[in-house]
């Protein structure tokens, strides 16, 4: 019986799309490190994780996961702690921790299972 979930790739794409969002508002406020270290970090993530989206697959679905929850942390660790942020890019960034956390409590992790070959005839 399959896991429930959503698959790993949608929450591949989800990822894409935020780091991509972290990083433009990088780009329009005026203290851009803290969204653009957190999109970076979130772009990374997904981009070096095997599945349908992943470009490099250098380490595991759990590792992923771990990298998600940490990602997250930091996300609002980053709202919390940096004075310089303006509330635009605070509130963004508590938000994307939100999202963030869950899409990753929604998505199954679980690798797809290895083709059988052929029955012998």
């Amino acid at each position: 019986m399959a896991q429930q979930g959503r698959g790993f790739w949608l929450h591949q794409f989800v990822e894409y799309g935020i780091a991509a969002g972290l990083i433009m508002l990088a780009a329009q406020t005026s203290t851009p490190a803290a969204p653009a270290v957190v999109g970076a970090a979130m772009l990374l993530n997904a981009a070096f994780t095997p599945g349908p989206l992943g470009a490099f697959r250098w380490f595991s679905r759990r590792v992923h996961r771990l990298l998600d929850w940490a990602i997250i942390v930091a996300a609002l660790a980053a709202a919390i702690v940096f004075d310089g942020l303006d509330q635009r890019a605070r509130l963004a960034m508590i938000s994307v921790a939100l999202v963030h956390a869950i899409v990753t409590l929604g998505t199954n992790f679980a690798g797809r299972a290895p083709r059988q070959g052929r029955a012998a005839r």
